[in-house]
């Protein structure tokens, strides 16, 4: 929405890079150098720039100087950093869920932090999401005066090859069949939303890989899923994986291993709801002029 009128920088920590510090990435930045999440959002948009820096403050020294929006990832908790405007994300699968602080719980801060954001974001919920529901999401939250609350559902993609195959063998989802062994690997958060993606398109025949979030792949992985593949005796076959997870998978040291095989990702769009995109574009973008 912004990147064709203003100049644009995105700033995240990095988490699971091998480096230290302020890196800015270029077309060719791997995981290890920035992370698998500011890889994908490099690959995704060549055209901005993409910063990591675990030290946000000494970040936005020089990039405040270069650009007219730096849009922070996962700052929430980042104290040293008042941003202009803060949007805090909530999981529709997990808003009725208890849950507590840290170590008992994944809560990084008491649920009254949320009065500090400006904007509440309820993602993943369903693509047909009744008014009824959102005011039980909304009672749920409790939501403040000051604060207004928008809704996104996720939107799949077609397939995408990770790496180049010839044309004519690409495959898509209209090729598979119920018959068809998929190979699902996973190294993100939560894949119960994937998994029902499948569900939906009646293909159940699944080997599910699933690893932990940001998982660094190994060679002995790597060999896993050759040899899991490989033991199927069916040709009907495929290896799919999540778009976050290809970025690491696509790292130089297994492209011999991994390039005669079908493997294939599942691009993944956030998309606000219709009645909610409008307003919540209007605020953004009047935010940012204003400023």
């Amino acid at each position: 929405m912004l990147k064709d009128d203003f100049r644009i920088a995105t700033l995240s920590r990095g988490y699971g890079r091998r480096t230290k510090g302020y890196v800015e990435a270029n077309s060719h930045s791997s995981p290890e150098e920035i992370g698998d999440e500011p890889t994908q959002f490099k690959q995704k948009f060549n055209e901005i720039t993409v910063t990591v820096c675990e030290d946000r403050a000494l970040a936005l020294q020089d990039l405040e100087k270069r650009f007219d929006v730096v849009l922070m990832d996962d700052a929430f908790q980042h104290r040293r950093v008042k941003p202009g405007i803060q949007i805090l994300l909530f999981d529709y699968n997990k808003v009725f869920d208890t849950d507590w602080m840290m170590p008992l719980g994944n809560l990084r801060e008491p649920m009254k932090g949320r009065s500090r954001a400006n904007i509440i974001l309820v993602t993943k919920t369903p693509k047909i999401f009744s008014p009824m529901e959102r005011r039980r999401v909304e009672s749920k939250i409790q939501i403040y005066p000051h604060q207004q609350v928008f809704y996104s559902y996720l939107k799949y993609g077609a397939l995408s090859p990770l790496h180049e195959h010839p044309q004519e063998s690409l495959k898509t989802f209209e090729n598979l069949d119920k018959k068809t062994q998929i190979i699902l690997i996973t190294g993100i958060a939560n894949p119960s939303l994937l998994l029902a993606h499948f569900e939906q398109l009646k293909l159940k025949n699944l080997i599910h890989l699933d690893y932990p979030d940001h998982y660094r792949f190994t060679q002995a992985d790597i060999e896993k899923i050759r040899n899991t593949y490989t033991g199927i005796a069916s040709d009907n076959k495929i290896i799919i994986t999540t778009e976050k997870d290809a970025m690491r998978l696509r790292h130089p040291k297994f492209e011999n291993a991994l390039k005669e095989l079908p493997v294939y990702y599942l691009p993944i769009e956030s998309e606000l709801h219709e009645k909610d995109k409008e307003a919540f574009d209007q605020i953004i973008l009047n935010y940012v002029r204003s400023n």
